[in-house]
């Protein structure tokens, strides 16, 4: 009896550990989007989650109804009541307490009403209806499983911290066969070990910023129980001996289908290339200077002709022409990976432009035009759109202005598809005016266009911090 109070209660101080950890993984007061699972299977209720002053709300009739329990609602008196078997819990509206088989307990927060559901403080759930609560950093999800003991009740038991959970079967994929476990993760001065018992192990990467991760997932795999910091997370870290890497974090993400995710804090933008072990039971990565990822975007293509140009030729030739010569020159430099929306005359619709951009994961984006206004318009502009862009917009005009020669239009505000929709800083340079004669002759001169490109390489530079 005493080994089992104990239990439950280093279970319970678990669970309060892991509520802080729930408000720093999502927004303050987040109404949005915050997926809820229970036993496996994700619930779709009418209000989800959400976090609200540190402490993670969750809604109490789905889950009870899940559990088997009656939820009954008193509209006059604002109260819920909770009944299973020989349990009944109330709580009222508002008030910071709740009446669990006729003892007052406090809450965390007072239950609250959102669109005619009551939303309750997780931990209270976890404690007080038998439900072991899991929070996925990178999935921004809650996860529930309802545990139970021999005796039919419901209550959190879970093994010595460290030790595998002997009740625990072998996870196995939809044939039965047994899945690769992975024994240990570590971040050597030069490579990523990643080294399972047997079978292989197939991993997708991709990077996030602001700031920096590698992510790496590992489908059809899962983790050694021993290797869990966090029983209830089913995660842990180890300590990163490379210098580019300040922390090494994994878990046991999904478990249907059973997948793993690593997730690499990073200090600087790096790259990640296997070295061996795709496809086998051990993985070894290895780190390099990762180069920035820009793209080049050349207005307009094909049946999408742009501006008339008083020479009677288009501007989605001078925009083609100004983004070749940009994109050779970035070639050139060891730190720049250049790429281009297109590089002939082809039509590609704006949304596909972005989501190539976004798809690189791109540090930077330019797309080059010319404008058309009237005959005496002059000038050379550059818009942005979204706050991440206002500096490198900035810089950009700063060294194009300055390389046309033509009058200064400044630097504008506009919500161009292409600089709206991308992830990254990004610009539209309207570098002169095709329905002017002298802009017009400028603009296909070729002086004039190699020094506009070398201005572009320049800016984009400045804004990477290459020197």
């Amino acid at each position: 009896m005493k080994l089992r109070l104990v239990t439950t209660l280093l279970s319970l101080l678990l669970i309060a550990l892991l509520i802080p950890a729930f408000a720093s993984a999502a927004p303050q007061g987040s109404a949005v989007g915050i997926p809820l699972y229970f036993n496996g299977k994700q619930l779709n209720p009418e209000v989800a989650p959400r976090i609200i002053k540190d402490v993670t709300m969750v809604p109490v009739r789905i889950i009870a109804e899940e559990l088997g329990s009656k939820v009954t609602w008193n509209q006059a008196q604002q109260q819920v009541t909770i009944t299973k078997d020989s349990m009944s819990i109330q709580m009222v509206i508002d008030k910071p307490s709740a009446t669990v088989n006729g003892v007052k307990l406090p809450l965390d927060s007072a239950p609250l009403l959102i669109e005619g559901n009551t939303l309750l403080p997780v931990r209270f759930i976890a404690e007080n209806m038998g439900i072991e609560v899991n929070w996925n950093d990178v999935a921004r999800a809650v996860y529930l499983k309802e545990t139970k003991t021999g005796s039919g009740s419901t209550e959190t038991v879970l093994p010595p911290t460290g030790q595998p959970d002997k009740t625990d079967k072998p996870a196995t994929d939809a044939n039965g066969k047994p899945l690769p476990v992975i024994q240990s993760i570590e971040m050597t001065p030069t490579q990523l070990l990643i080294k399972a018992d047997s079978g292989t192990l197939q991993p997708s990467v991709f990077s996030l910023r602001d700031p920096n991760r590698i992510v790496i997932d590992i489908p059809n795999a899962v983790l050694n129980p021993s290797m869990y910091k966090n029983e209830v997370t089913k995660s842990g870290d180890t300590v990163s001996n490379n210098v580019y890497v300040s922390n090494v974090r994994y878990s046991l993400f999904n478990n249907n289908p059973y997948s793993v995710r690593v997730v690499l804090d990073m200090k600087e933008s790096i790259d990640l290339k296997w070295e061996s072990g795709f496809n086998t039971a051990a993985l070894v990565g290895v780190l390099n200077k990762a180069k920035y990822k820009v793209v080049i975007d050349p207005g307009h293509g094909d049946q999408d002709p742009g501006a008339k140009a008083v020479n009677g030729r288009n501007e989605k030739e001078f925009n083609l022409i100004m983004g070749l010569k940009v994109y050779n020159l970035l070639q050139k430099e060891a730190q720049i990976q250049p790429s281009m929306t297109r590089n002939d005359d082809t039509f590609i619709p704006l949304d596909d432009r972005g989501k190539f951009a976004n798809d690189l994961n791109a540090d930077a984006y330019v797309s080059i035009h010319g404008n058309s206004y009237l005959s005496t318009s002059t000038g050379t502009e550059t818009y942005y759109y979204k706050s991440d862009s206002v500096e490198f917009a900035n810089i950009m005009h700063k060294h194009l202005a300055a390389a046309t020669g033509l009058p200064d239009r400044g630097v504008r505000q506009e919500a161009f598809r292409v600089v709206k929709i991308t992830n990254m800083p990004a610009v539209l340079l309207e570098v002169g005016y095709l329905s002017n004669a002298r802009d017009t002759e400028l603009m296909f001169d070729e002086a004039f266009q190699d020094r506009v490109a070398e201005a572009i390489v320049a800016g984009i530079k400045e804004q990477l911090n290459i020197q």
